[in-house]
């Protein structure tokens, strides 16, 4: 099963089944599209999906329990916004009155977005149609619990999620983070310090798997730990021109 966020998909899902076998538990971090999180889910993992932002946790609370609800929500808003209408809700849709308007707002905006961020990002509204967001109503998503964590931080939650088999940080593009702590960023985006997460990780005593997008630094990064390339076509490469993704773990050479 796709994300309903999901534009592309995540070449290195089939690798991420070989290292978290079906009925683990993982504790996923940074979570957002739910890219990686809802095929793993959808396939016999329990998921618990962390994030320190609220409007990302309400959206996944009301795709998961009231999908038709949203579906009709966001197909009323999409037929009558603007595209500059859009452009000036990307700064204000957080702080609508309600629960189900606010969660529309998000999931249109966010695949009208050429970001795929909600916030910010060239507007294209042909990326979405009404029929996608039908669908809405017939998916039925098993086995992933998003979870709010009340943390200014996400990384302070790492080492309090004991109750789960692994540990998953799938951190996308490693310059994806808008690194310039000068510069302001929506209620929906999450600030990652690389260096941080390496550090802390280290401290952890438990199984743990992140994913990144390739990038030379993640070589230097994580130089002594278990480092897979995946290449577009979900396989595993020894050619790093021909790698598109990257996993990295701290228990298994695949």
């Amino acid at each position: 099963m796709r994300s309903p966020l999901q534009i592309n998909t995540s070449k290195s899902t089939g690798i991420l089944k070989k290292l978290i076998p079906k009925g683990s538990s993982v504790s996923s971090f940074f979570f957002y599209d739910g890219t990686v999180e809802v095929p793993l889910a959808s396939s016999d993992r329990i998921v618990v999906a962390h994030t320190n932002k609220y409007p990302v946790f309400e959206f996944w609370k009301y795709m998961i329990t009231q999908p038709k609800t949203l579906s009709s929500f966001a197909d009323f808003l999409y037929e009558r916004l603007t595209v500059p209408e859009l452009y000036l809700l990307q700064d204000n849709w957080f702080s609508k009155e309600d629960g189900e308007t606010r969660s529309a707002l998000f999931y249109i905006l966010n695949r009208c977005s050429e970001s795929g961020y909600a916030s910010c990002g060239n507007i294209n509204k042909e990326k979405l149609t009404s029929s996608n967001i039908k669908t809405l109503k017939r998916l039925k998503i098993k086995n992933l619990y998003p979870f709010y964590d009340k943390v200014e931080d996400p990384i302070d939650g790492f080492k309090t999620a004991t109750d789960t088999d692994f540990l998953l940080l799938p951190l996308g593009k490693y310059d994806h983070n808008f690194f310039d702590y000068g510069k302001s960023i929506g209620n929906d985006m999450v600030l990652i310090d690389h260096r941080k997460i390496r550090e802390t990780v280290e401290q952890i005593d438990r199984k743990w798997v992140i994913v990144y997008m390739n990038h030379p630094a993640i070589f230097k990064l994580y130089k002594d730990k278990n480092i897979t390339m995946i290449d577009k076509y979900g396989n595993k490469t020894n050619k790093k021109e021909r790698c598109g993704e990257i996993i990295i773990n701290n228990f298994v050479s695949i």
